[in-house]
C-alpha cells in the first residue's frame, strides 16, 4: 500500500491486497476487542475467515511447516482429519484415519497430526469445495510410503484426478544414499527427506447435462538423488513436461506413492 502511494495511487476505503494474516488451520475468528492494536487483528481474522469458509480457491502453493508435535490442535482441523467431510458431489470423504471404509486401527497414529499433513488436508478440502484446482506443496516425504498414511493416500486419490510426486530424498534420519552408494543431500537444512507433490483436480465433465463420475486417479512418480547443488540445477532446468514420470498403480490397502513390486 505504501509503495502504491509513492507511485501516486492511494487505496480507497474498501481496497486491499488479497493478503491475509491468519492461521490457516483455525476457523475460529478473533473476537472484536477495544485493546490497542487488536482491533486490526480482529478485522483481519474476520476477513480471512470469509475467504477460508466461502471463497473458492483454485490454486494452493507452499512449503508448509513440518512439526510432528503440532501446536495446531483445534477441533475444526482435527475433525477434518478424523471425521472427513461431504463433498459437493455428494460423496463422503472418510478422512485420514480410515482406509477402505474401516478405521486404521493404528496403535500410534501420531504422525497424522504433523502440521504438513494438516495443511495438505486443508488444501484438499478447499479444492474439493471448489470442484477443481491445483495443489502444489513441498513437504516431508514420509507420507509417500509410511503405513500410517495409507488412509491419507487413499483419500487424496479419491479427491484428485492426477497426482505427480517428485521425491527429492535427502533423508539423513534414514541415512539415505544414492542407488550407486554415493552421498545424497537434502535440498534444505533439515533431516527429513522432502518431496514436491502436484495434485490436480479437474472439473467434472457434463454428458447430456449430467456430471460424469470421477475417473480413476493417475499417480506418477519421479525422483532425484545426489548432492544439493545437483538437485538445485535439475530443478531449475526441468518442469512437469520435461520430467520422466513413472506411472504408479497404488493398490489396497497400502496405496503406496512410491514404485514397489506388488
Amino acid at each position: 500500500s505504501f509503495f502504491l502511494e509513492e507511485l501516486g495511487y492511494k487505496l480507497r476505503k474498501d481496497d486491499r491486497f488479497k493478503l491475509y494474516l491468519t492461521n490457516t488451520l483455525e476457523m475460529e475468528e478473533l473476537a472484536q476487542t477495544e485493546l490497542p492494536g487488536m482491533v486490526s487483528l480482529s478485522e483481519e481474522s474476520h476477513s480471512a475467515g470469509k475467504v477460508k469458509k466461502e471463497q473458492p480457491i483454485l490454486v494452493i502453493l507452499g512449503n508448509p511447516p513440518y512439526s510432528g508435535i503440532s501446536a495446531n490442535r483445534g477441533k475444526w482441523i482435527d475433525d477434518l482429519l478424523k471425521k472427513g467431510y461431504a463433498r459437493p458431489d455428494g460423496i463422503k470423504d472418510d478422512g485420514y484415519y480410515h482406509v477402505n471404509g474401516k478405521p486404521l486401527a493404528e496403535k500410534n497414529p501420531k504422525w497424522l497430526q504433523d502440521d504438513y499433513v494438516k495443511f495438505i488436508r486443508f488444501a484438499q478440502w478447499k479444492i474439493d469445495q471448489a470442484g477443481e484446482g491445483i495443489l502444489g506443496f513441498i513437504t516431508n516425504h514420509s507420507y509417500l510410503n509410511n503405513r500410517t498414511f495409507r488412509g491419507m493416500r487413499q483419500s487424496l486419490m479419491n479427491s484428485f484426478n492426477e497426482i505427480y510426486i517428485l521425491d527429492l530424498h535427502g533423508n539423513t534420519l534414514k541415512k539415505e544414499k544414492c542407488p550407486d552408494g554415493s552421498k545424497d543431500e537434502n535440498v534444505f537444512d533439515i533431516k527429513q527427506g522432502v518431496a514436491i507433490a502436484l495434485f490436480i483436480k479437474h472439473r467434472p465433465e457434463l454428458v447430456e447435462g449430467k456430471k460424469v463420475g470421477k475417473e480413476e486417479c493417475k499417480v506418477y512418480h519421479s525422483e532425484i538423488w545426489g548432492l544439493r547443488e545437483k538437485k538445485y540445477d535439475w530443478l531449475l532446468e526441468n518442469d512437469i513436461e520435461k520430467t520422466k514420470w513413472e506411472r504408479l498403480f497404488p493398490k489396497s490397502e497400502l496405496y503406496l506413492f512410491i514404485p514397489r513390486e506388488e
